[in-house]
């Protein structure tokens, strides 16, 4: 699936080459790779290309080689639809505990490290691409395209970042050039958020014209994708009309489609062709996903693809411990070994209509069979054949609790390691059901409700969900919708705070953090080593 060319060693190469002193620049022996002698042409930059990519996929997976934690926690935890029945610490769960959350928490200083990382391993890309001197190994004609693509790819990515970067600390510092040893240290300060996001839409809008109309290769970038992104930040700048007409035009494309049948590895086993999206082997468009317009490509033991994903390790039922007096084994069927350090509220859970496929029996789990294996202490009351349901009523959004339903969403388990913390999963990460969805924003957004009704019930069809009428439609329905459709794979943060609906939501619909949001929690505390490292950077208002 993925063959990209030594993807760790290229990591490296690109993140930190350019951050080297000045004396070890002066000369690079040819058998050691760094910046300077591996963007020389273009099979050089496909695989700084890979490396880029292959950095992406640490969102999903987290710093260093923990597997209990990931980078994405703070932009779905302790929200409306999320809460940790395990882990509430703040070093540990990642932004729940909002009353003390503070500058000093790694997870921050790690998230906002990763992701300018990322934004200057883009840069290096991006200027060493401009050399007259690369040889691109093509004819002349070719050789415009492979520059073009390969800016396009990098400067999607670098967009990408900074997307995720003014969704979390609003004002954040700009930067377009390579990091070099004589700037690596330099004093930074915010640069006005729109500034950033005109930057973000430039980058958008040229890899619109050099992407190819589809994904050529799984986990590579399409065009798709920054029309996809162009819509939601022309939604951020209130730009209703403008992001209703990039959203149209995506989803009128001809290359992508809903998935409204069964289809793939276990089409002629139970399920829905919703859940069918996101089993192992049905993921790439050359497996017939036709929504998939962004996936990760993993892969277990596949050169370049064994980068591993903790997503099931955060969702999943903990397996480890005991309810009801019954401990559950772990098997393939159940997902793997889980952490449930990240679940959905009991608001979550129970916003689904009853024959919703998105929250049947296939997408969330509320029950188990118990199996022979399984250990029932004596007088439980339970045996092999049993049912055991679990527990999601709102007195029971207490610490510890292990006995709560988990999506599916993110299953991964293989027989040779049943108990393996990571998975190597491929996994979708932009689908068109977004695309509607973010459609449907900007037509309520403009009065049209009949149109914005139509568009969210063709998403709530493909679910077996009734259609709803223009009277139904508002703010809230949508970000209902968006809930069901989205579980877990969204950034809720970013929807509800540019809807305005962060702490409205969170009270209404989260018990355990309801006590503490507050306007403050649209952004995140700058991490204090940067504030160190800079003397008068300004903290984000409140903390």
């Amino acid at each position: 699936m993925k063959k990209y060319i030594k993807t760790l060693l290229i990591i490296n190469i690109i993140i930190f080459s350019s951050c080297s002193t000045d004396d070890f620049l002066k000369e690079i022996p040819k058998d050691i790779i760094a910046a300077d002698n591996l963007y020389e042409n273009y099979d050089g930059f496909q695989a700084g290309i890979n490396g880029l990519y292959s950095y992406v996929l640490k969102e999903r997976q987290g710093p260093g080689t923990t597997s209990n934690y990931v980078f994405n926690i703070p932009m779905i935890q302790g929200l409306d639809i999320s809460w940790a029945p395990r882990w509430f610490d703040t070093g540990n769960s990642g932004y729940i505990e909002l009353n003390t959350l503070t500058s000093e928490a790694a997870f921050l200083g790690d998230l906002w490290d990763w992701l300018y990382q990322v934004i200057n391993a883009a840069n290096t890309i991006i200027e060493r691409a401009e050399n007259e001197n690369i040889d691109w190994q093509g004819t002349n004609t070719e050789n415009e395209a492979r520059e073009n693509r390969v800016l396009a790819e990098a400067r999607t990515i670098r967009a990408w970042a900074y997307r995720h970067l003014t969704n979390l600390w609003n004002d954040v510092p700009l930067t377009t050039k390579e990091s070099k040893g004589s700037d690596i240290g330099m004093e930074w300060r915010p640069t006005p958020r729109r500034e950033v996001e005109e930057q973000m839409e430039t980058d958008w809008l040229f890899a619109m014209e050099h992407l190819p109309e589809a994904q050529e290769i799984p986990g590579r970038l399409s065009k798709a994708v920054p029309m996809h992104y162009l819509a939601e930040l022309y939604l951020i700048w209130g730009n209703y009309s403008q992001a209703e007409t990039m959203a149209k035009n995506l989803i009128n494309n001809n290359n992508f489609s809903l998935i409204t049948e069964r289809y793939g590895v276990e089409q002629n086993q139970p399920g829905t062709p919703f859940t069918d999206m996101f089993i192992d082997g049905n993921v790439s468009r050359f497996q017939g996903n036709t929504e998939v317009l962004w996936s990760f490509q993993r892969e277990y033991q596949v050169i370049g693809g064994e980068i591993k994903s903790n997503m099931r390790r955060m969702y999943n039922f903990p397996y480890n411990l005991k309810f009801k007096g019954v401990s559950l084994q772990i098997t393939v069927d159940r997902g793997g070994r889980g952490l449930s350090r990240v679940s959905p509220t009991t608001w979550a859970i129970e916003n689904f209509g009853d024959n919703d496929d998105r929250g049947g029996p296939f997408a969330l789990r509320k029950y188990y069979i118990i199996q022979a294996g399984d250990r029932v202490d004596a007088g439980a009351g339970y045996a092999v054949g049993d049912t055991l349901w679990l527990d999601w009523s709102l007195g029971n959004m207490v610490k510890t609790n292990v006995g709560w339903p988990s999506i599916t969403k993110f299953d991964y388990a293989i027989e040779q390691n049943l108990s393996g913390s990571a998975s190597y999963k491929d996994e979708p990460y932009l689908r068109l059901g977004e695309t509607y969805l973010l459609l449907a924003e900007a037509q309520i957004m403009q009065g049209k409700t009949t149109e914005a009704a139509e568009t969210i019930n063709v998403i709530r069809r493909r679910a077996n969900a009734p259609e709803i009428s223009p009277g139904e439609v508002t703010v809230d329905f949508l970000l209902d919708e968006r809930a069901r459709e989205l579980l877990f794979e969204e950034h809720r943060r970013y929807v509800l705070v540019r809807l305005n609906k962060y702490v409205e939501r969170v009270k209404a619909h989260n018990y355990m953090a309801a006590p503490y949001v507050s306007e403050q929690y649209h952004y995140l505390p700058v991490p204090q080593h940067v504030i160190d490292a800079s003397p008068g950077y300004p903290q984000n208002p409140g903390y």
